[in-house]
């Protein structure tokens, strides 16, 4: 469960912002950008359910239920798009 992992996944972002390695723009991609764009992604998901865009629409009353459901794999995707920009940057540079 993500609930557990708050301290590591913070502390490997905190970790990637300060990186002395990276340059940075390259550590403020890593550990803002992909996350942003990960979240933003999640929220067109929602948005698009709610509107009945494409998936099954989300009943009246349940979006709160929609979105508690969808945090942990939001923030997995987001830890997992970091880890492997980084692992990139660290074999471009190598």
């Amino acid at each position: 469960m993500v609930t557990g992992s708050w301290i590591p996944l913070a502390g490997g972002w905190l970790i990637a912002y300060g990186s002395r390695t990276l340059s940075r723009t390259e550590a403020k991609w890593a550990a803002l950008g992909l996350p942003g764009v990960v979240v933003a992604g999640a929220l067109v998901w929602v948005w698009g359910r709610l509107d009945g865009r494409w998936g099954e629409p989300i009943e009246e009353g349940a979006l709160r239920e929609v979105l508690t459901g969808a945090w942990p794999v939001v923030v997995r995707v987001a830890a997992v798009a970091s880890a492997l920009y980084l692992v990139w940057r660290a074999r471009r540079r190598a």
